[in-house]
């Protein structure tokens, strides 16, 4: 039986997921194995809907099972994301698929093979030592050293194949060409396959019907259910809590947060002390250096007290968010190899581990990011849910 792959975040899930989806079951894949990221997204973001939410929408469109990619690296580069990501896969799977521009697996394996030399490496350390930002500097190296011009969701697939290499883990990968507009695209008129950032901006807009409409039915159902009950997440439900946090904080005390240099932790609180809003607040930080979704992975950071060590660490256990019968099996099947561990409630997570106190920390702020605000233990409550 082939057991086949996806590491995604499905925010929310439209007809381009869905279309990866299917791409799996006509390369063979008997099971589909999702490692989808928690409460937080790579773009330092709160996700749109909670990780059950997302992940019984993955179960109707066609998963057989849904595992958490955790926080804190469900938020970070696409070095971290993508390591721990492959590290989960590779006791549940045979192979991976994932969408990428090009949509050419050799060209992409020539850019991992590059950007895990020694050479490359040194040079890339050399320049972040110079102060350089940090993903244009990857990307140029990569094109001065052949790999052409790639896009997101290409490097997103490099990181996957050298986490892989890095990792000594033994696994097929396939790519197929991502289908839509640009992931960083907010435009809706004339596509077929709009990215997730446009839909989530006609949700905040309050025009859910209209951004209901680019998802397969099944997923918009569940979507319709939580924009009715208000538990879709709001940014700006959040901008209280943001700046209150920055207003009263001592910038030296959070010198070693992951990624914060002790400029941009500056940057962060007299942002804070000038603005009335937390978007007001991210103009006035952002530079030439920082990238967008930089910035706003270190307010995360920030917020929640992740370091460095704890991204360049792996996960420690994921949770179960969703699965069917045929998933179930798997996952019975996995337990008894005793691989790795995977928690049905979340309660029984191991308390004792840096993740579970971090994943505590970030379903603090999630529970507040909504219309309906619920207390921080409705996560540790929180069931997975099973289709049978």
């Amino acid at each position: 039986m082939s057991d086949i792959g996806i590491i995604c975040e499905m925010n929310p899930l439209h007809r381009g997921h869905q279309y990866l989806l299917g791409e799996a079951r006509r390369q063979g894949a008997e099971r589909i194995v999702c490692v989808m990221s928690g409460n937080t997204v790579q773009r330092g973001e709160l996700a749109v809907a909670d990780k059950y939410t997302r992940a019984e929408a993955l179960i109707r469109c066609g998963a057989d099972l849904v595992l958490e990619l955790p926080y804190p690296w469900s938020s970070a580069s696409a070095e971290a994301f993508a390591r721990a990501g492959i590290s989960i896969l590779r006791h549940v799977c045979e192979g991976v698929i994932f969408g990428s521009e090009c949509g050419d697996l050799k060209r992409l394996q020539a850019a991992a093979t590059l950007a895990a030399s020694a050479d490359f490496r040194k040079k890339y350390r050399d320049a972040l030592s110079e102060g350089k930002q940090a993903a244009g500097t990857y990307y140029e190296l990569l094109r001065k050293g052949g790999a052409g011009v790639l896009s997101s969701n290409d490097l997103l697939g490099v990181e996957y194949l050298r986490a892989a290499k890095e990792l000594s883990v033994r696994l097929s990968f396939s790519t197929v060409p991502r289908q839509g507009a640009d992931y960083r695209s907010d435009r809706t008129e004339g596509e077929d396959y709009p990215s997730a950032l446009a839909i989530r901006a006609l949700w905040q807009k309050g025009e859910f019907a209209q951004g209901e409409s680019y998802l397969p039915k099944e997923s918009a159902a569940v979507f319709r259910r939580s924009w009715e009950n208000g538990s879709l997440s709001d940014p700006k439900e959040l901008d209280g809590a943001i700046l209150s946090f920055f207003r009263l904080c001592d910038p030296q005390a959070l010198s070693m947060i992951a990624g914060a240099e002790s400029g941009l932790v500056n940057r962060f609180c007299e942002g804070a002390h000038q603005s009335i809003s937390a978007e007001e607040m991210m103009e006035r930080i952002r530079t030439k250096r920082y990238t967008d979704s930089h910035i706003r992975r270190v307010l995360l950071y920030c917020m929640t007290g992740v370091m460095a060590e704890d991204l360049q660490a792996l996960p420690a256990y994921t949770t179960l968010l969703a699965a069917n019968t045929k998933g179930r099996e798997l996952l019975a099947q996995k337990r008894k190899e005793g691989a790795f561990l995977v928690v049905t409630k979340p309660s029984d997570a191991p308390a004792d581990t840096r993740q579970f106190l971090l994943t505590q920390k970030a379903d603090a702020l999630f529970t507040l990011a909504a219309r309906k605000k619920r207390a921080t233990g409705a996560m540790m409550k929180a069931t997975p849910y099973i289709c049978e």
